[in-house]
């Protein structure tokens, strides 16, 4: 350019010497000027079209801003400041700079002559600003002492789950979410640090707005899976989720409190905001993420042969059952939410809709929920509320464990050969001991439905100027009917059963909240409050057989009925609490906080707890010596001590029972029996956790990591030991063990890129608990003189061992020159014949490292978001493995089995077929357990926002949201789980998970949906 410039002078002066030489030429004169105009424009023109290096310094009100982005708009180009707030980058004259850091208004600057742009920044939302829930209120997050998990609205409205639990998948550090199968309605598992409890339930309270929940995981007729307490709970109504860990968090629940609390916060509206409208609707289809490997008919006919069967008795043709029994899914749902608000009072009504034809036949479920919140001031002193949710399902269940009646487990043990249908499109009988499991799907009913109403309706009145009270009543009322009815083709005579339960909880709580400054450095805030509970549970189960015909469907109509079980329980909860927080210029923080619980499911001296906790934290940021770091934008440290308890247990079990009615030992005659001995000393379960923790945002809290250490031990658990038969007995119910769970924690949170139209953000979270129990006095003891609890068959929790400890015979090969399967006695020799006792500690079920990453990725309307979870170390138990590696029996076989040996020098998978070791090669032992590690790409969504241009002439449609999703994508694992779903177990109990038997797997599904917002 600087030469251009020189040029152009030249021929200026040549212009002019030209025009003054020939002063009389006019016509030269003008054509010269007309020449020399042309070149000033065009030599304009190319000097603004030129780019420069632009360059400047990048500040805040408190000096240098490092990691600003700094992007020319409507171009890729970009760079970030330096350590020193300094940039530099290349741009024209006319250009417009576009400055861009979280926590800070976006700024722009237009490039000038000069070649210099230097900028202040202003900043907008502060970190001390935020509110996070708490138990019974709220805290600024400047001030939060305790170690929480907050899954904001963002993190979990691109998931796609069916339950709430659902929604913590791999979003929290330390907390391990596990389906129990991907039967529509199972239950799901959830465990915040590890396991706190043998025998006593181990799942964490969920609170919603207030109201502990109903949480019982009630078994479907004839002993399936367990339902999901929270079904009836819309994901879509669902604002935020808080996870409390430690006791400073968790003490304030007292007996509820040892296996963590999660909070949930339903969408409310805004005060002051117009009437909104937003209409979700979403299609899907699934599909099984897995399909076992088994033997075709072919094959089937091979193995038989091989094992010296006579061909003429076999069966012609082939059958795929697993096939049969399994479809593509399909989903329809449907969200509706209207939310609004004035001066005084706002509101929020959704609406739901979900009917979902599941991936195995026979297997549907169907929803509508309806929910209701209003905030209203009467005026300054007075606040009023109310939040409602009404839901029905229908859920049209399939069976998932160990029965053949089970679709996946009679699909997958019957022979291949066995037709599914008679010549005439009828379908067969059962054919021995495996039923035709099309048949029962297709003709059976075995239906749960239910209805359930919660909430809570409040009051706070304004004592004075920093004196609140606050009165709040909650309901949870749930209704539970179910019905089998089996036909003539399943069941000869037919049969007939029915369960009714209705489970109600009433929650009566009063608080005083107190909050006042001294001194303008003293910060001091104090919650007193009280809490009433009531639990009635009402059960009543009928079956009938011998029907006259199929048309019969009520269970009246069953010529033999018999009542099988009647059932009332009720529980009485009486509490009072108190939390003081106290802090010096928001830089010392103290939380202390106490409990006294009344509980009528203990003994008569030991119905009253007192748990408490104290916390501490440093705010080191408002020190003066970190007040200027450009590095660290926040630091706190965290320490807090205390305890919880655990009341998940039976409601009657310190009573002396008695069983009455018709029984062989009164010739069936009405009798009583003595069936429960007394435990005057019957006291719940008690955690107390230590918990070491820092929080740390960095480059203007672009990165931030919170991390947390703990040691949770657990005494006083709940078992039921041998005693001597001397005392009429087998066993006592009472408190005898105690285990601990020590663990490490990281969440990361970063904002990696963020311009003027791209944006890329990164959430990852990854824990470690270290399960051990420590002592189980009056248990059974093992040859090596360790005490232990019986969970199955495969499990145990021994002392000094994690309470999912495998306990099982060492498989070691088939020896390539016999042909012979061989295994390790408890001395660790070579033996073709073990025994129980030469079984040994192998693994556990637990794994070592557990959690999720979120990439979150915006560019102009466009957004991309992809969820992955993990773990790591754990071991699985395929128990169905046992019968498909059968060689003996004439259930399908896994196809690996015609591996068998066959002559020296061969290795092998299966032994000789006519080998001594053929009958007890599929016996338990490690050749059934398996490395369940695994990474699944858990959640792919990809969302388009028209642009609001299109409906500016439409008026009342403000927005329009497209989207896709693909669930569970693909997950990486060992080949020795084909099949296997990593993330399912066959028992929701806390000793014995970790095991499979033909369980089946979650849906993969890809969604397409619409959001509109008017």
């Amino acid at each position: 350019m600087d030469l251009f410039c020189y040029l152009f002078g030249i021929l200026r002066f040549y212009c002019d010497f030209c025009c003054i030489t020939n002063s009389n030429n006019n016509n030269m004169r003008s054509k010269f000027k007309w020449i020399f105009s042309l070149l000033l424009a065009l030599s304009m023109q190319f000097v603004f079209a030129q780019e420069k290096t632009v360059s400047g310094t990048v500040t805040d009100e408190t000096g240098a801003l490092p990691g600003v982005n700094v992007v020319v708009s409507g171009t890729k180009s970009g760079t970030q400041t330096g350590f020193d707030g300094k940039y530099s980058i290349k741009a024209k004259q006319g250009d417009v700079l576009v400055f861009s850091f979280l926590g800070m208004d976006t700024m722009r600057m237009t490039v000038g002559a000069s070649s210099v742009v230097d900028l202040k920044m202003t900043g907008t939302v502060k970190l001390q600003e935020v509110v996070v829930t708490v138990a019974y209120g709220t805290q600024s997050k400047k001030k939060l002492v305790q170690a929480n998990k907050i899954v904001t609205a963002e993190s979990i409205e691109n998931v796609v789950a069916l339950s709430p639990q659902e929604l913590l998948q791999g979003q929290a550090a330390g907390v391990q979410v596990v389906n129990s199968s991907g039967v529509l309605g199972s239950a799901t598992q959830v465990k915040i640090r590890g396991n706190a409890s043998i025998s006593g339930g181990g799942r964490p309270l969920f609170v919603i707005d207030g109201v502990p929940m109903n949480d019982l995981q009630l078994t479907t007729a004839q002993g399936g899976q367990a339902l999901n307490p929270l079904l009836e709970i819309n994901p879509n109504d669902i604002e935020s989720m808080t996870v409390l860990k430690d006791a400073s968090a968790t003490a304030i629940y007292g007996s509820r409190g040892s296996n963590g609390v999660v909070l949930i916060t339903t969408k409310k509206g805004k005060k002051g905001q117009s009437t909104k409208v937003t209409v979700d609707q979403a299609l899907s289809i699934t599909k099984s993420t897995d399909v076992l490997r088994l033997m075709n008919a072919d094959q089937y006919r091979e193995f038989k042969t091989l094992r010296g069967e006579d061909p003429a008795s076999f069966l012609p043709g082939s059958y795929d059952w697993l096939d049969a029994v399994s479809r593509t899914g399909t989903s329809k749902d449907t969200n509706i939410g209207v939310s609004g608000g004035s001066e005084k009072t706002s509101f929020y009504v959704g609406f739901g809709r979900s009917d979902q034809e599941g991936f195995i036949l026979g297997n549907n479920f169907q929803i509508t929920s309806g929910r209701v919140s209003l905030d209203h001031e009467a005026n300054d002193y007075i606040k009023v509320g109310a939040n409602m949710s009404y839901a029905e399902t229908k859920n049209d269940r399939v069976g998932s464990e160990n029965s053949t009646f089970a679709p996946f487990t009679g699909a997958a043990l019957i022979a291949p050969w066995t037709p599914i249908y008679n010549p005439d499109g009828s379908l067969t009988p059962p054919s021995g001991f495996i039923p035709n499991i099309v048949a029962i799907e297709t003709y059976d009913i075995n239906n749960a439905t239910t209805s359930r109403l919660t909430g809570n309706v409040f009051a706070e009145v304004k004592l004075f100027k920093n004196l609140k009270y606050k009165v709040d009543f909650g309901v949870d009322r749930l209704f539970l009917e179910q019905q089998e009815r089996s036909f003539e083709i399943n069941s000869p005579g037919g049969y007939g059963y029915n369960d009714i339960s209705t489970q109600n909880k009433y929650v009566v709580t009063n608080t005083l909240s107190y909050d006042k400054t001294f001194f303008e450095k003293h910060n001091f805030n104090a919650l007193v409050g009280s809490t009433y509970e009531q639990t009635d549970i009402r059960v009543a189960r009928l079956e009938a057989t011998d029907y006259a015909s199929d048309l019969l469907l009520n269970i009246t109509s069953g010529a033999t009925k018999t009542l099988t079980t009647t059932l009332t329980q009720n529980a009485r909860l009486n509490g009072y609490f108190a939390r003081v927080n106290y802090d010096y210029d928001k830089k010392y923080l103290l939380e202390l906080t106490g409990r006294r619980d009344g509980s009528s499911r203990f003994a008569q001296d030991k119905k009253y707890g007192l748990f408490w906790a104290a916390g501490f934290a440093w705010n080191a940021k408002q020190e003066a010596f970190l007040q200027d770091s450009r590095v660290i934008s926040d630091l706190k440290l965290r320490a807090s001590i205390g305890t919880a308890g655990n009341d998940r247990v039976g409601d009657f079990a310190f009573f002396p029972l008695y069983a009455g009615g018709a029984g062989g030992a009164y010739n069936n005659s009405p009798g009583f029996s003595y069936s429960q001995p007394a435990n005057n000393e019957y006291r719940w379960e008690q955690s107390k956790t230590i918990n070491l923790g820092t929080d740390v945002s960095l480059f203007n809290s672009r990165v931030n990591v919170s991390v947390d250490v703990y040691s949770k031990k657990t005494t006083d658990l709940i078992l039921s030991p041998p005693i001597p038969a001397t005392n009429g007995f087998n066993t006592i119910t009472g408190n005898f063990g105690s285990m601990e769970n020590k663990g490490i924690e990281v969440d990361i949170n970063t904002l990696n890129v963020k311009t003027e139209n791209f944006e890329w953000r990164t959430s990852f979270n990854i824990a470690h608990n270290n399960n051990k129990v420590l002592s189980l006095p009056g248990a059974a003891v093992d040859l090596d003189g360790n005490r232990f609890v019986t969970g199955s068959a495969s499990q145990r929790a021994i002392e000094g061992y994690s309470i999912n400890t495998f306990f099982l015979i060492r498989y070691k090969g088939i020896n390539p020159q016999t042909g012979n399967a061989e295994w390790l006695d408890k001395a660790g020799n070579v033996t073709t014949t073990p025994t129980a006792n030469d079984r040994v500690i192998v693994g556990d079920a637990n794994p070592d490292f557990v959690g999720g990453i979120t990439n979150t990725f915006k560019y102009k309307n466009f957004d991309l978001n992809i969820f992955a979870n993990f773990s790591y170390g754990n071991n699985i138990f395929v128990d169905g493995q046992r019968f498909t590696d059968n060689l003996v029996n004439d259930f399908n076989k896994d196809p690996k089995v015609l591996d068998y040996w066959t002559a020296p020098g061969q290795n092998a998978y299966a032994p000789s077929l006519t080998s001594a070791t053929r009958g007890t090669f599929a016996q338990r032992s490690t050749n059934q357990l398996k490395d369940g590690s695994f990474i699944r790409i858990k959640n792919i969504t990809l969302g388009y926002n028209l642009p609001s241009s299109i409906f500016e002439r439409i008026g009342f449609i403000s927005g329009v949201r497209l989207y896709g999703t693909i669930t569970n994508l693909y997950t990486f694992k060992k080949d020795e789980l084909k099949g296997i779903d990593p993330e399912t177990t066959s028992t929701l109990a806390n000793l014995g998970a970790g095991e499979t038997f033909f369980t089946p797997p979650q849906f993969k599904s890809y969604l397409l949906g619409a959001k509109l917002t008017f």
